[in-house]
């Protein structure tokens, strides 16, 4: 297996290697500082998994950890964040990755976590609802609320294609396909794209005529 490891703080990212490589001992581990470094180095060799130790009021940017899922695909991405929950872990599942950590878990509940998202699952600590994000649940006609093209793009999200994907074969921009995958997001009440897709998945299967 090959592994990226994405921290620009050199003790946290001396102990990830540590555990990663206790954890890992056969995959090929390479290191960046930054997320615009492991795109670069995503776009010279690809890895199957990136785990992305990024401090809170970073994963604001949420441009960049989406730019980090995109140059990752079809490998996956996993967030090691130093919040359990809040804003910094909702803008990194709406960034589309595959699982969050807070840092505060235990060094044996990170580790399975990360395997399990390397084997193809998902892992995101519980959180409460929050406010304005309950129609999903709420029997309301989801896939009627969205656009000709979002529901397009919505149908390649529950393929499980990646953003570069979707829009190549939509022919539209990347920026495009991430501003209907907020969209989605939006109407769905969904916290990431598993979660979107699994209550749409339920809903008719017409959609919108509004383009």
């Amino acid at each position: 297996m090959q592994l990226l490891l994405v921290n620009e703080h050199p003790l946290v990212r001396a102990a990830l290697e540590n555990l990663l490589r206790g954890a890992f001992p056969t995959a090929q581990l390479s290191l960046a500082d930054t997320v615009e470094e492991a795109c670069v180095a995503l776009g010279a060799r690809p890895v199957d998994l990136v785990v992305a130790g990024l401090v809170c009021r970073r994963v604001a940017n949420q441009q960049s950890l989406s730019d980090l899922v995109d140059s990752a695909a079809p490998g996956r991405v996993v967030v090691f964040g130093e919040c359990a929950m809040g804003l910094g872990m909702r803008h990194s599942m709406a960034s589309g990755v595959h699982g969050y950590i807070p840092a505060t878990s235990r060094p044996d509940l990170i580790a399975a976590a990360i395997g399990l998202v390397a084997a193809g699952g998902t892992y995101f600590p519980q959180e409460p609802p929050f406010h304005g994000h309950s129609r999903g649940a709420s029997g309301i006609d989801l896939a009627a609320h969205l656009s000709r093209r979002q529901f397009d793009v919505f149908q390649a999200l529950k393929d499980g294609k990646s953003n570069k994907v979707i829009a190549r074969e939509l022919m539209i921009s990347v920026a495009t396909v991430k501003q209907h995958v907020q969209a989605i997001l939006k109407v769905s009440g969904a916290r990431n794209r598993t979660e979107a897709a699994a209550l749409l998945s339920r809903q008719p299967t017409h959609s919108s005529s509004a383009d």
